[in-house]
């Protein structure tokens, strides 16, 4: 079943559910835009899970935003595939669902 935990908070009176999400990124990129995209890969907290001498694979997790910004970030660096997990959420605070 699926439950929209951001509703269920709000009745409860509850702080918002903690939101994240999984992605992977590959990226093409030869040069100063292969060396760019591992800095901010770096900076992001990316892990680089696959690599070659022209492209990598990058897995991200995070909030929503956070994985935009990254995309976003890697277009002009040479961005070639996304795949994403969707938001998996869970309440926060010592109660069950």
């Amino acid at each position: 079943r699926v439950v929209d935990l951001s509703v269920v908070a709000k009745e409860r009176g509850q702080e918002r559910p903690l939101e994240r999400e999984l992605a992977l990124i590959k990226v093409n990129g030869k040069g100063n835009d292969r060396l760019e995209a591992l800095r901010l890969a770096d900076a992001f907290r990316a892990q680089v899970i696959d690599a070659n001498t022209e492209h990598f694979v990058f897995e991200i997790t995070g909030r929503v935003s956070k994985i935009e910004q990254f995309i976003a970030i890697m277009r002009p660096l040479g961005l070639v595939e996304v795949c994403r997990t969707g938001v998996a959420a869970v309440n926060r605070g010592p109660e069950g669902m």
